[in-house]
């Protein structure tokens, strides 16, 4: 593969991920465990594609292939083996979190006049006049995971990072976001199937069909009033369009029966266009001279499948 083309591939993990960010702050997901993610799936991965072509899976190979040193690998696997759950940390327990939280606002050493908690710092500091988060834990409920706590706090806004150094208590109460498991769990399904559609299409032989993937999006800045109104235009003819498709496929999956086989699915979505920077259609506007037509309630169709078309 070229440089340019393994550039290109590096730059739609970062796109995909990008997004993802805002849920890993939210749920106080860290970057090294959504690296130990990655590389649990890179092994599995690559596990399976030797065993499809039947050679030898040893922790050698795959270290050797995935880059990472042999001892990893061999965490990584026994991990597999054992179902273990991609978060690095056990979690904090609602009753440590509360006893945290309640020698925060009452003990003389963590807090202040009228119980008001006092800024910690994160890592013990020499010389600073705070108290650190590690003796507040310590006090609390000794042999607590200090990491596992502190982002438990931080997910429920009960407590924030000050300058990258100190934490500071927002609230005296803990009280959990709702989280929709089931929703989270959508949300990664139907992700996979729409990183699957592209990647079908890009690594596709000339003898399987190109999956249908088109996508429109407007050809000027709109304001929210006109997103709403395209939201609501949207959301009425893709519901009519995927009810027709849904007794469509129900028929048809019916008249073609198979005892094994693939199920196979269309999806529409909603979305803010990331790809234009700030000001980029002024300055395009002025190169291309004073006698561009004004168009701003159209929308452009981008015809995606371009990229691969070399291969029809």
């Amino acid at each position: 593969m070229a440089g340019s083309e393994k550039e290109a591939i590096l730059n739609v993990f970062a796109a995909l991920v990008r997004p993802l960010m805002r849920a890993a702050f939210e749920y106080g997901i860290t970057a090294s465990e959504i690296a130990g993610v990655i590389r649990r799936v890179y092994i599995q991965s690559l596990e399976s594609r030797l065993v499809e072509q039947r050679r030898p899976a040893t922790d050698a190979r795959l270290a050797v292939v995935s880059g990472l040193t042999k001892s990893d690998v061999s965490a990584v696997r026994e991990a597999m083996r054992t179902g273990a759950a991609h978060g690095s940390k056990s979690g904090a327990s609602l009753d440590e979190v509360a006893v945290v939280l309640t020698t925060w606002h009452t003990h003389p050493n963590f807090s202040g006049a009228y119980g008001l908690a006092l800024d910690l710092d994160i890592v013990p500091t020499a010389g600073s006049p705070r108290r650190g988060f590690q003796e507040l834990v310590e006090a609390a409920c000794p042999g607590a995971d200090k990491d596992a706590l502190l982002e438990a706090l931080i997910a429920a806004g009960s407590a924030e990072i000050v300058d990258s150094t100190s934490v500071r208590c927002l609230s005296r109460a803990f009280v959990q976001k709702g989280a929709d498991v089931n929703r989270i769990e959508r949300t990664g399904h139907f992700l996979a199937a729409v990183a699957d559609n592209f990647v079908h299409n890009l690594m596709r032989s000339e003898d399987e069909p190109i999956y249908f993937e088109r996508a429109v999006a407007a050809d000027l800045p709109m304001s929210e009033k006109g997103r709403d109104q395209f939201l609501a235009e949207a959301s009425e003819r893709g519901q009519t369009l995927l009810t027709e498709l849904d007794t469509f496929l129900t028929a048809l999956a019916a008249q073609e029966p198979v005892a094994k086989g693939k199920k196979f699915g269309v999806g529409i979505y909603f979305f803010e266009d990331q790809t234009r920077e700030p000001g980029r259609e002024g300055k395009e506007s002025q190169n291309k001279g004073e006698n561009k037509v004004d168009n701003s309630s159209a929308v452009q169709e981008i015809d995606v499948l371009a990229a691969v078309n070399r291969k029809q």
